[in-house]
This record gives structure tokens, sequence and C-alpha cells, in this order.
């Protein structure tokens, strides 16, 4: 029977000298475990052609930092995931002085581990680091950017290190609908960030922060949305629980929210008299309504679900192509802005071009030529002739020509900012242009 010269009883230093060479790959992987061995014998083990010892030295507490460059350069994935673990568990415990003095070894391996292809390294710092304090900022901002989001929202979403101006700049820059998400639920959302949030026009992350209590939302921004969710009806729930809503907003919810919600309205301990008496009379004015006006307005069709019936009802037409189904839903009285916005949402971005083509009565080339040219003022300009409201328009130049945040021509307080004269002008140009 083989018996293992690395037991438990202490070893010399030349002792573990030889056994850290020995042929057997069981005999360097049991050296490997222990942490009562010299760290140059443990730096030597780093650099073991065989996995297995490789591994045992990333798990040992006892391996010196300056072994860690190389192995987070290791080609072995279970090897790279277990020194990140165990980095990033050790991070938050260095007190200043130890950070300086292994900065050079243990630090430079997380931020190589932090571009890592593997994402489940890179999963491991986020989850790992995210509420952590003392994390590297540099290393912090890095994760933030990921393109995982399993890796970049856990970091966006709790790290205390991202300040106001850090979340700012990435919002600026443009990121996913996921990520802003994760901004919007964390456990402190200034009214700046708020703000900006609000400005990018994605409906889930809005709605995120709307049910996110402690995100701090200026009341003007507030009304803003008050207004929006009109068509928003994501918005409406979480508007009317909002801890502090103005009486002015409360008067506009009260106009077109589900009885439900108006209901929940009137038991606010926040209203003025003068605007409790404005919501009661609504929800009286509502019990009043006659039985006929009430199947007629169960009977008023989901504007979630217009798509949806028009495919079941159509089923002949949806298998056609974007253009053709256009130009039919169109004769027949059923192509309304709502298909439209309903398209974008499911992410039918052809039929959407379609559709605008077709509703703004213009070529479907000249369409599909201001979505290939990025022209922002030509999309708007489409999307205004054809009845769609400015922030679905803003929403179609982001998501279907792909148009950068800064290059985007925005609405100005729930309006088109631009002239009909420069509209009208947008939408000549580019039919002249395809003559």
């Amino acid at each position: 029977m083989f018996h293992n010269p690395v037991h438990d009883a202490p070893l010399t230093y030349e002792e573990a000298k030889e056994l850290a060479q020995h042929h057997d790959l069981t005999v360097r992987k049991s050296l490997a475990e222990r942490e009562d061995i010299r760290p140059e014998i443990l730096f030597y083990l780093a650099g073991d052609p065989e996995p297995e010892v490789r591994k045992a030295i990333a798990k040992n507490k006892a391996t010196p930092a300056r072994a860690y460059i190389e192995l987070a350069q290791d080609s072995n994935d279970e090897i790279r995931s277990d020194l990140a673990q165990k980095i990033a568990s050790l991070a938050p415990k260095l007190t200043a002085y130890e950070v300086d003095r292994v900065q050079s070894y243990a630090f430079q391996a997380l931020e190589i581990l932090a571009s890592d292809q593997l994402s489940t390294v890179r999963i491991i710092l986020a989850e790992t680091l995210k509420d952590v304090a003392q994390a590297p900022e540099e290393l912090i901002k890095k994760l933030a950017q990921d393109s995982e989001l399993s890796v970049s929202c856990p970091i966006l979403e709790h790290s205390p290190i991202l300040t106001d101006d850090d979340l700012l700049e990435l919002i600026s820059k443009g990121v996913s609908s996921g990520a802003l998400g994760a901004i919007s639920n964390r456990a402190s959302v200034s009214a700046s960030v708020s703000d900006a949030i609000v400005h990018t026009h994605d409906v889930p992350a809005i709605t995120t922060l709307l049910c996110n209590e402690s995100a701090q939302i200026r009341e003007e921004t507030l009304d803003q949305l008050v207004d929006q969710s009109r068509n928003v009806t994501d918005w409406q729930s979480p508007l009317v629980h909002r801890p502090i809503l103005s009486n002015t907003a409360v008067q506009r919810l009260a106009e077109f929210v589900a009885d439900n919600l108006i209901e929940t309205l009137k038991k606010r301990d926040d209203l003025s008299p003068k605007t409790l008496s404005i919501v009661r009379k609504e929800v009286n004015r509502r019990l009043s309504a006659s039985q006929k006006d009430k199947r007629l307005k169960q009977a008023q069709l989901d504007p979630e679900q217009t798509n949806l019936v028009l495919r079941k009802e159509y089923s002949w037409l949806f298998q056609q192509p974007p253009h053709v189904i256009a130009q039919n839903l169109h004769r027949m009285g059923k192509l309304a802005p709502q298909v439209i916005a309903n398209a974008l949402h499911e992410g039918d971005y052809e039929f959407v071009i379609a559709g605008l083509a077709e509703l703004a009565r213009i070529p479907m080339g000249v369409a599909q030529r201001m979505i290939a040219m990025r022209s922002a003022r030509g999309i708007t300009a489409l999307c205004w002739k054809a009845g769609i409201d400015p922030v679905t328009a803003i929403r179609i130049q982001a998501k279907v020509a792909h148009i950068p945040s800064e290059d985007i021509v925005r609405d100005h307080d729930g309006s088109y900012a631009l002239k009909e004269e420069e509209l009208q002008w947008q939408l000549n140009f580019f039919t002249e242009m395809a003559v």
C-alpha cells in the first residue's frame, strides 16, 4: 500500500521542499493543503502542472499574496473561481496597512479576475463585494459596467462605493433596462438620480423606482409621471401608494385610475379637505354611473391586449410580411397608435416601422431610410405624422433606430419639442431624397 509521506507532524523546510517536487500527485496535493508550510513552498506549488495541486493552493489560507497573480490567470476555471471567492472574502477584513502591503498582489489579482472571460468568476466577485464599504473603488466601477447583468446588477443595487456622480455618469452613458432597474432599487436613491432615471423613459426602471418607497423623487417629477401614467398603467398603483404625494397629483390621479386605486386614494391621511372632497365626489360619480356605461367600459379593449386580440381575430393576416399586415390593418381601421406601441414593447421592430409608414402615409422606403440613417429628427417627424405620442417616439428612437441617448430628440412637457414646420420639413426632406 502506498504511504503518503505528508502527515500532520511538522515538516522541516528541506522536507517540504523535497515533497514539493515529489513525483506523486497525491503527495504534492496534500502538501498544498497544509497551512504550516513556508510561503515560498506554497508559491512554488502555485505553478504545479497538475490542476488539483493548484486548486489546493488557491483555497489555502496560507498561500502568499504574490501567488495570486499567477493563479488569477490560470487556465482552469475552478481555480480562478476559488481564488475569486477567497480574495473577495478577504478584502473586507484587511486593515489599511494590509491593503497597502498586499495591494500589488491581491488587488491586481482582483482586477484580472474582474475581466475574466468566465462570467461565474465575475459573479463571485460581484456577489461577495456588493455591500463591502472597503472594496477597491476602481474594481467596483468596473464590475458595475459589466455587460452581464448578473455581475453588474448586484453592484449597482447594493454597493456603497458608488456615489451619485458615479450613478449619474453610468446612466448618462446609457445602460440596459435591467441595470437601470437595479439602480432604481437601491436602498437610497437621491432626487438627482431619480430624475436621471425618469429622463431615460425606461418604463420598467421607472416602475421599480416608483415602487421603491425610499427613493427621493421631486414633486415636479412625480407630477410629470402622474400625467404620463394615463397611458402607462403600470405606474398608477405605485404612484397611488407613494408615501408623499401632492394634493394636485392626487386630484389628477383620481380622474383616471382604477376604482380600487381611487379607494386607496380616498383613505390617504395626508389629503387636504378640498382634495378629499374632490376624490369623494369622483368615487360617487363612478358609483352612480349607469349599468350601460359600465358594460361599455368593460367591453373596451385593454390596450395591453390589443395585439394579442388582433392576432387571434386575424390569424390569416399575421402570416404575411409586416408591411402587408400594417396596410390591411389600416384599411380595416384597426391600426391605432397603441398597436404600434404594443409592437414596440414586444420587440417587433419591423412591424413598428411598417406601421409608422402606414399611419404617416409615407412610402415604406422613406421610413426605412430614416431608421437606417439614425436620424433622430426624421424619426421624430415620422412618429408625429403617425400620431404617436412624444414619449413613445423617444423609445422608438432608442430601441428601433439605436440612437445614442445624448442624440435623442426629447419631449417638452409631454409635447413634441420641435415645431410643426420643422417636423414637416423633415418629412419633405426624406421624401424628396427617395425620389
